[in-house]
């Protein structure tokens, strides 16, 4: 059955390239209406109505609505287990319920350097090969080994076109730091990982020595740019308002978010790609030791790697898949726009979450009281 609505998906993703994600988004309605694509599958054989649900922790707003719409609907009607969820996703809570021995979700999209510190404390349990087809998962996407590879993002710097028309715009975090020569309202993301990263490539630390890092240079580069920061954000949406409304000219944005504005909003903001910070494979799909129905939780990963729900979760929100079969499914437009399409991965710069997940509480401390001072 998985296989078939597989195959379904497929034909359907290739016969909707090119198109922008809210025709997308109606065609996709439409086909399942007609032809029960997924949401009219018939249950798999052996379901039962009173299945126990899958709960999963996910991320809120836009990530949640692209997640239900990829992974969710299709798993419920393939399955006939309902999906509830735990919104917003956040690590600590995961950690106290599995320290507690109280784990109240059954699968979880883990991110950056948590799934090393899930790892470590032995979080995660093991996947069952006898449920999970194992043969249409990338060996990259198992580089974890108990959590499925899902997607990938990066924060890339994003310039005002109006601001800059031509070629002479902000092309590095170097760039970014220039208030000389890029006069201009900056925003930046109110998070330690991201902007001490930012930081030291603004103050040109080459790859090669780039980790452990040097966080007093790190400190260093970032008091350079405090005075001209005119936003700190927490949150995406809000970086997506000021992207929209042009209260802003230059903006470290995560990719997914920007792509949005720019191609659905029409803001006129171009991305950068150079220099992005990206990810690289630390975003997986896990289920939490000990979560209450181990069964669907397999079942319900047993879809997240497909590389076709991956295209659709890329379609949706343009984060890029780790199954790189799912690539094949996307408008070559499309794809360009994702953080490892070949053009933007040998340019862009992998964070080691291994030194996070060692630092991280340290840091974060550290970056809020900087903030505050």
């Amino acid at each position: 059955m998985i296989e078939e609505s597989s195959k379904q998906l497929r034909r359907l993703l290739l016969e909707t390239r090119g198109l922008p994600r809210r025709d997308f988004i109606k065609a996709l309605g439409r086909t399942l209406a007609a032809c029960g694509i997924l949401y009219e599958l018939p249950l798999e054989i052996g379901a039962s109505a009173a299945e126990a649900p899958v709960t999963a922790f996910v991320f809120g707003g836009a990530w949640k609505k692209a997640a239900m719409a990829a992974f969710g609907e299709p798993f419920t009607r393939k399955t006939g287990i309902p999906v509830n969820y735990q919104d917003p996703y956040n690590f600590a809570k995961l950690r106290a319920m599995h320290e507690a021995n109280a784990m109240q979700v059954d699968v979880a999209s883990v991110q950056g350097e948590e799934i090393y510190q899930a790892k470590r404390r032995n979080m995660i349990m093991p996947l069952d090969f006898s449920i999970i087809d194992r043969s249409v998962l990338a060996p990259a996407q198992l580089r974890h080994g108990n959590a499925i590879g899902s997607h990938t993002l990066s924060l890339v710097i994003c310039y005002n076109k109006k601001k800059w028309p031509g070629d002479a715009h902000p092309r590095s975090w170097a760039d970014f730091w220039d208030v000389g020569r890029f006069p201009g309202r900056r925003v930046l993301r109110r998070e330690e990982l991201w902007m001490m990263e930012a930081a030291l490539k603004a103050d040109g630390v080459s790859e090669q020595d780039f980790y452990p890092l040097d966080v007093e240079r790190a400190f260093r580069s970032l008091d350079r740019i405090k005075p001209h920061v005119r936003t700190w954000y927490v949150d995406n949406s809000q970086a997506q308002q000021l992207m929209e409304q042009e209260e802003v000219d230059l903006i470290a944005m995560m990719n997914g978010r920007a792509t949005d504005s720019i191609l659905n909003a029409k803001a006129p903001f171009e991305m950068v790609w150079n220099e992005a910070i990206c990810e690289g494979g630390a975003q997986g799909w896990l289920a939490p030791m000990g979560c209450p129905n181990p069964a669907g939780a397999m079942k319900f990963l047993d879809i997240v790697g497909r590389a076709e729900y991956q295209a659709a979760f890329a379609r949706l929100i343009y984060y890029a898949p780790q199954n790189p079969k799912a690539f094949e499914l996307l408008d070559p437009g499309i794809a360009r726009l994702m953080p490892t399409h070949p053009d933007n991965e040998k340019l862009a710069h992998i964070v080691n979450y291994d030194w996070w997940a060692d630092n991280l509480p340290m840091m974060r401390r550290r970056f809020q009281q900087w903030l505050q001072s």
